[in-house]
């Protein structure tokens, strides 16, 4: 079975998703002049319905909600579509009654599963849908097919397809932090405030990471510094090169007992193992343990990180939800709009003329060369862990990286057919 690439899918949801939601939307319109519906939300639904199929990381920092309907609807079940990658995770909410997956490995199983999903709506009471994707036209027309009486979701310039489709709509506003626009979708629905529910790590999955961490030949005084080079398909751009990630293994101060866990998923242990064969002279043992756990048992290992060195991705919103001190790293996107709050967070952001591409385009301009991650110096990550770590950070004065730019203009959509001559190097612009 030919594999579905993460490019596919997004040509998928344009040129397939795209029409079927206009469709869709053209039809509800119709429907709400003749059939008119109360969507006060004044009788509590029998079931609520979330949909988040990509991104990790907004599951996490969205989870408030879930704990939201609980709170006002304690009787009303709770449901959760997502894909694979999502689902061990929004399994560790309690509140979640069922999970329903949604394979994306191929076009067959996308297709199949999608049918089964929207018959298995039918067949239960959903009265509310409440879809977390942002520009999706996939959850779009998942949210209309389900029949329910009430859709809640987000719509801005990439999903005005939605204004009519959904009963209940926040604007998505990309310069504002996002969690603010999952607090304002909480007040249209008049759910009373919650705090993010604790992700429930199960007495296997603690059991699964103390034997893993034996093995190991790990001591319980050994502090666990945690690397996590990776970040999903949904925007490689944001990794930090991994040779830099080697650089800053290389020269964590000695004198202490640290033990360092390469992080990742089975998927991402090559990146993870060229990190660490990257490393030439080790002060501590260095572990590539990608795909090496389960979900749960991973995030019982994370809970017991000193620090967690990390690029925008979902483990970082983990961590925080773990409360694990942490250095995320950014360029693509911009930390105010997704950077977790709190003290024991250093976000580390060095812009430069197209950063962050993330919020105004699907494909980035630097064409993977991305400069904007690339210019932030290992020097200065090391002294952020340094900080969180509460020990003294190495001076290191010299640059260990002058990143020179395969692009002659920073932002520039390059043509094969068109050389520019090289112009002056941007250097960090604030």
């Amino acid at each position: 079975m030919l594999s579905f690439r993460f490019n596919q899918k997004l040509l998928f949801d344009h040129y397939v998703g795209g029409p079927l939601a206009w469709c869709l939307n053209a039809m509800a319109r119709v429907i709400a002049l003749v059939w008119h519906r109360d969507h006060s939300l004044s009788v509590a639904p029998r079931g609520v319905l979330f949909l988040k199929f990509l991104g990790l990381g907004s599951v996490v920092r969205s989870s408030f909600l879930i704990a939201a309907v609980r709170k006002k609807y304690p009787d009303t079940h709770i449901y959760f579509a997502t894909f694979p990658g999502v689902a061990p995770v929004v399994r560790m909410y309690s509140d979640v009654d069922r999970v329903v997956v949604v394979r994306d490995d191929s076009i067959t199983h996308l297709i199949v599963d999608t049918l089964k999903l929207v018959v298995w709506c039918w067949r239960n009471p959903i009265d509310l849908v409440i879809d977390l994707e942002f520009h999706s036209k996939y959850s779009s027309v998942i949210s209309a097919l389900t029949l329910g009486r009430d859709r809640a979701g987000f719509a801005g310039i990439t999903s005005r397809f939605r204004r009519g489709l959904y009963t209940h709509l926040v604007f998505w506003n990309p310069v504002r932090y996002v969690g603010k626009a999952y607090e304002q979708l909480r007040r249209a629905l008049a759910l009373p405030e919650a705090a993010d529910p604790p992700l429930v790590i199960s007495n296997d999955a603690e059991q699964e990471m103390l034997a893993f961490l034996k093995g190991l030949g790990w001591s319980s005084i050994s502090r666990l510094i945690g690397i996590n080079p990776n970040a999903s398909d949904l925007r490689p751009e944001r990794r930090w090169p991994p040779h830099y990630f080697s650089k800053l293994i290389e020269n964590i101060p000695k004198g202490h007992d640290f033990v360092v866990l390469i992080c990742g998923a089975a998927s991402e242990w090559e990146i993870a193992e060229q990190v660490r064969q990257g490393c030439v002279s080790n002060p501590y043992p260095v572990y590539n343990i990608a795909g090496k756990l389960s979900s749960s048992a991973f995030c019982a290992l994370m809970k017991r990180f000193d620090v967690f060195v990390t690029n925008d991705s979902g483990p970082m919103h983990v961590a925080r939800n773990l409360g694990v001190p942490t250095v995320s790293l950014w360029g693509p996107t911009h930390p105010g709009n997704y950077s977790p709050p709190g003290g024991r967070h250093i976000a580390l952001y060095q812009p430069i003329y197209c950063s962050p591409c993330t919020h105004a385009t699907d494909v980035p301009p630097c064409g993977d060369d991305n400069q904007c991650l690339k210019r932030i110096e290992p020097a200065r990550v090391l002294k952020a862990m340094c900080t969180l770590l509460r020990i003294e950070s190495p001076e290191m004065t010299l640059r260990l990286f002058n990143p020179t730019s395969s692009h002659p203009v920073l932002g520039y959509w390059q043509r094969q057919s068109v050389r520019l001559s090289s112009s002056e190097d941007e250097s960090s612009t604030p």
